[in-house]
């Protein structure tokens, strides 16, 4: 039964292939002799060194335990009504003097509160996309600065990995019994609190908490309207704090405690961060921040009358008037209006409003500094500092300069005198007028001044500056109840010429299209020694280091050096000891607002899978699907490298069964529907499929398989009956038999949800992050009745061993459709329903190769032969848009942003006219498709015959031709995400899931292909998109070739057996809306644009 979770019911240049040259023979015996060198040269380790490493170590380590134990207090609920003042402070009124203490800035530390309930609009119960960039760049400011985020009704499998989540950013759950129908969020009871001086409730406690509750979990954006009140709120959490402050998860932080000045610490109550709006004296909601002073400060919301006297709001009798109320408005005014404190509205932010800043044009560059060292000082904390291009037209100037460059002291001195502020006061300080005063002058037109939309207008007279009287570069202050402004400037200096910098970006705009897929770098960022990243609209990007791109950093005798294991510490996917952390998005739809968005409704996670749990479908909570493990190859290996005695960790793979930096995973899916389940014999050939292919992968090599059943199914025998069969083929880890000796090194794995169907290309990227070798081989279709040949495993390792030290390889396995089943493995008796043999060609032999070249029984047109038809193919009307309609950055645009939809009476084209129609409309089908088989043949002849002239003296495989081969099938692909409607329809309808073997490295060091070239999970459908991920990493500068002597193919035999009754599918994008698909589509061709653009900018400077 299923609970709800939140309701109380430009590519390569032409290569570097090495071309056999004097040249390159002379750089190779270059670098034997340098080799030589440098063993002789280098200068031997002493004991006494190894002993002050040790002891270094040690250390260390002891200062990283103590920061991962930061206490936070725990929360008092026992006290919530009219006694929390008195607790607080002994008297029912707070008033008095405020604390003056002056402090260095060391002896400060701010607490940051921000509370988070997922959105109500049916996406997955999970923190946002950007959660991760938010935290990643929040650890920056960890020597002064703690971020507690008070969270509801997220299950503990979508939780973010707490280990690796920075110190300074700490969880703290609210609920009570996130799978109980009466589970509450905790929140609603604190924000009780500011009831706390009424002496009579008009909605008692008991009404008015679950009354608030349910405000909060259907409305979860009202919760900034509780941010003035925060310190009194949380107040049991704030004790060790010297400040608090609010602000958001749409935030990446730079430097804040290098911003945050002396006189900000010690001399002002609130301190405000705007991006040159002071005109508007608002208290901004996306970083301010207050002296913790329980009695004055802390108690200045108590103005606004729908904090304090929320009973009456609440009221039953005002419920059909209950709005929602700005925290920007009535605050701001109560602020504005006391005479006893100092207030100050600063310029120190960026803001992705407005297109035509350098935040759109160059990115938000986010430096990360230098890494981490043994000989780092005890005071070092991680590094956040964000830049960009002063104007639009200073790009080059980020190209040309160190993503470290803030280290240099010489150079940039004043940004490294910590107590000196980086924006200088110039002139005098002058009086600032609001509209409240040209009233009271008897101005009484001035009552009616609206400058902010967003807040009600009884606030605004207060707030509104006298237009024209306050600039960008004012800042404004408020002083024993007087405003004034007074200018300022950057320090001469401070930053490099042509570049800007503040403490935070606020992307309020960017955030409403962001998907996870876009953002992976930066959750392993900061472990990765990455130099940081660059943000931008479609996602994020990686900073590459200024001096090199390239994998080889030469040494000073030319000593090339490659690290061949970076994807272990770099990318977000598994190794033999780490789960991936990632959430995977198995089902989206299109959000309300903007358009062109999508939110995820359900989301699955390798953190919160359980190990043969047969209790799966009770707890499954609404949004999450269940993760069930039915086997694996886990347990306790010993580390590498270490001694006899040496303290193990947990590992969810073994290692000892593989070599992780050269091993080859195999990664399967396969999703059985309610179709499926009502026929128990195409289940048991669909499983009998999987483990043929396991079979065939071998031992000695990892697999994965991720099987999704559709929980929905009414009939629960039904879906009990299909896990019972998954774990009859498969078996547990407890339940070992000789039929099983196969799986010793697979990963087999059940995932839940009350979804039909979800998104291939999610569980796709679920898979592949499970893999814990370095290659991966993905995109087999068994639901096609794909069986892998049989050698495969053994072709695919030797290219990982040949490409060890080349990384960014992409393999391209090729995939037919026979004719006939294979006489040569024994594949039982034709009469069998059941596949109970398994079912291979041995290899590709000398017989096998004319066949599949005359194509006698072997196609590579598998929808020709597929038992499912497609129906209700869109191709009609993506070739029927207006041909004046522009392009984005080249070529013609796929279509209007509202499409009519075709009409249910017109008649559909068969799969084969379809396919002859794309072949009309797109020229590069056989530069794209055919040309990769054509040159995976010729190499797969050689392979076998050991020479060209073996099968028909007509194969060409000299370097230069298979060179070019390899150029041509590049551009191909890269000429499909041209966004033209010659290659759109192709692009979009290819009916083939490329298989591939991806290397978890790329090209050039920074980039980690399961991170730059995700599936893009919202493209559901079997006809969605499927060569865009071969597009991009092209367009990324992967070697794009193929991998000789290996095949997927489908027989008679498997076809029929998996053929369901069922005779037609939908196979289009399954998204209701064009608009967005083509959105979608823009920002995956951009992402990798811009990659390419600047790395290929980076090298040619290099």
């Amino acid at each position: 039964m299923m609970h709800s979770s939140r309701r109380p019911s430009a590519g390569k240049m032409s290569s570097s292939r090495s071309n056999s040259s004097n040249a390159a023979m002379r750089h190779k015996l270059r670098h034997v002799v340098n080799n030589i060198l440098i063993n002789l040269t280098q200068p031997r380790p002493s004991r006494a060194l190894y002993a002050m490493i040790s002891i270094l170590s040690v250390g260390t380590l002891f200062l990283l335990f103590s920061a991962l134990g930061a206490h936070v207090p725990s929360p008092n609920h026992a006290n919530l009504g009219h006694d929390v003042a008195e607790m607080a402070d002994g008297s029912h009124f707070y008033s008095g003097k405020k604390s003056s203490t002056t402090k260095s800035n060391n002896d400060h530390r701010m607490a940051i509160v921000i509370p988070y309930l997922p959105p109500s609009d049916g996406a997955s119960p999970t923190f946002p996309p950007y959660f991760d960039l938010f935290a990643m760049s929040a650890s920056g400011s960890a020597s002064h600065i703690d971020y507690l985020i008070f969270h509801c009704f997220i299950p503990p499998e979508l939780l973010p990995d707490v280990g690796t989540l920075p110190s300074n950013v700490k969880l703290i759950d609210l609920n009570t019994d996130i799978s109980s129908k009466d589970n509450q969020c905790g929140l609603a009871k604190l924000f009780t609190r500011v009831t706390d001086q009424r002496q009579t409730l008009e909605t008692p406690l008991d009404k008015l908490i679950p009354t608030l509750s349910s405000q909060i979990i259907y409305y979860p954006y009202i919760l900034v309207e509780y941010k003035p009140a925060f310190g009194h709120i949380f107040a049991d959490y704030l004790t060790s704090y010297s400040h608090w402050g609010y602000s958001d998860i749409d935030v990446v932080f730079g430097d804040m405690t290098r911003w945050i000045d002396t006189d900000e610490w010690n001399d002002y109550d609130i301190v405000t961060y705007g991006f040159g709006d002071q005109d508007k004296l608002y208290l901004r909601g996306q970083f301010t921040f207050h002296k913790n002073d329980p009695k004055v400060i802390n108690q200045l919301w108590r103005h606004c009358k729908y904090l304090s006297e929320m009973d009456i709001r609440y009221s039953e009798k005002n419920a059909s008037e209950r709005k929602f109320e700005s925290a920007e408005g009535c605050y701001s005014q109560a602020v504005i209006m006391r005479k006893d404190i100092k207030v100050k509205w600063a310029v120190k932010a960026f803001s992705d409003v407005g297109e035509g800043s350098p935040v759109y044009t160059q990115g938000m560059y986010l430096s990360l500094g230098s890494a981490p060292s043994w000989t780092s000082s005890r005071s070092y904390v991680p590094k956040s500092v964000l830049y960009t291009a002063a104007d639009i037209h200073s790009g080059k100037k980020l190209l040309d300069l160190s993503t470290n460059w803030f280290e240099d002291k010489t150079k940039y001195a004043i940004y490294n005198q910590k107590d000196m502020a980086l924006q200088k006061y110039e002139g005098a300080k002058s009086k600032v007028e609001t509209y409240r005063t040209l009233y009271e002058n008897g101005d009484k037109e001035a009552k009616d001044v609206k400058c902010m939309y967003w807040a009600p207008k009884d606030y605004q007279m207060d707030i509104c500056t006298v237009e024209g009287t306050v600039s960008s570069d004012d800042v404004v202050t408020l002083e024993n109840g007087v405003l004034y402004k007074q200018k300022f400037r950057l320090r001469k200096d401070v930053f490099p010429p042509g570049i800007n910098s503040f403490p935070f970006f606020h992307f309020q705009e960017w955030k409403r299209v962001y998907r996870s897929t876009q953002l992976l770098m930066s959750q392993n960022a900061r472990s990765a020694a990455s130099p940081g990243l660059i943000v931008t609209k479609e996602g994020s990007l990686p900073l590459f280091n200024t001096e090199s791109t390239s994998w080889r950093k030469q040494s000073k005798l030319g000593k090339p050096k490659i690290v061949s294991n970076d994807w272990m510490i770099s990318d977000t996917g598994s190794t033999s000891s780490r789960q991936s952390s990632n959430k995977f998005c198995l089902k989206s739809s299109l959000k309300g607002y903007p358009k062109g968005a999508t939110v995820c409704n359900v989301s699955a996670s390798w953190m919160g899978a359980r190990a043969n749990d047969s209790s799966s479908s009770s707890t499954m909570v609404e949004g999450s699907a269940t993760v069930n493990i039915i086997r694996s190859p886990a347990a306790t290996s010993k580390l590498r490298g270490k001694k006899k005695g040496d303290s193990t960790i947990p590992s969810w793979w073994d290692d000892k069964l593989f070599d992780a930096v050269n091993g080859v995973t195999l990664s399967l899916t396969l999703q059985i529907t309610l179709a499926d389940m009502k026929d128990e014999a195409v289940v048991k050939n669909l499983l009998s499929l999987a483990d043929s292919n396991i079979y065939t992968w071998g031992t000695h090599q990892p697999s994965v398989l991720l099987i999704y059943l559709d929980a929905s199914v009414e009939d629960g025998d039904m879906l009990a009956r299909a896990r019972e069969l998954v774990k009859e083929t498969f078996g547990t880890n407890d339940n070992e038999t000789p039929q099983t000796a196969h799986l010793k090194g697979s990963l087999v794995t059940i995932v839940e949800s009350e979804e039909p169907s979800v998104s291939r290309k999610a569980l796709m990227n679920m898979a592949a992050h499970a893999a814990p070798t370095r290659w991966i081989v993905t995109g087999l279709e068994l639901e096609r009745g794909l069986v892998l040949s049989k050698e495969a495993s053994l072709h695919a390792t030797r290219e990982a061993l040949v490409h060890t030290n080349m990384p960014g390889h992409a393999f391209v396995i090729p995939q037919f459709a026979s004719t006939r089943d294979d006489t040569r493995a024994n594949a039982g008796k034709e009469e069998d329903v059941f596949l109970t043999e398994r079912h291979f060609f041995s290899s590709v032999g000398a017989d096998l190769l004319p066949m599949i070249r005359e194509k006698q029984t072997m196609s590579s047109n598998l929808e020709e032969f597929d038992c499912m038809k497609c129906s209700g193919s869109k191709l009609d009307a993506v070739e029927d848009k207006d041909d004046d309609e522009s392009g984005l950055g080249g070529g013609e645009s796929f279509g209007d942003d509202e499409e009519e939809e075709a009409s249910p009476d017109e008649e559909e084209e068969d799969d084969g006219q379809q396919r002859r129609r794309l072949t009309e409309l797109s020229s590069f089908e056989k530069s794209a498709e055919v040309q990769l088989e054509d040159l995976w043949w010729n190499l797969s002849v050689v392979q076998v015959y050991g020479t060209a002239g073996g099968f028909n003296s007509k194969v060409k495989t000299s370097l230069s031709t298979v060179s070019k081969a390899e150029d041509h099938i590049e551009v191909a692909l890269l000429s499909l995400l041209d966004r033209s409607k010659e290659h759109e329809p192709y692009l979009r309808h290819f009916d083939k899931s490329p298989i591939l073997m991806i290397d978890r490295n790329g090209p050039r060091k920074g980039m980690m292909t399961l991170d730059l070239a995700a599936e893009v999970e919202e493209f559901r459908g079997r006809k969605c998109y499927n060569l865009l991920r071969l597009a991009q990493l092209a367009v990324l500068s992967y070697n794009i070739i193929v991998l000789p002597g290996v095949f997927a193919a489908s027989y008679p035999k498997t076809r029929s057996a998996v053929c369901k009754k069922e005779k037609t599918q939908r196979c289009d994008c399954e998204l209701e809306s064009e608009a967005t698909i083509k959105q979608l589509l823009i920002d995956e061709v951009k992402r990798p644009g811009k990659i390419a653009v600047l790395m290929n900018e980076l090298e040619s400077k290099v």
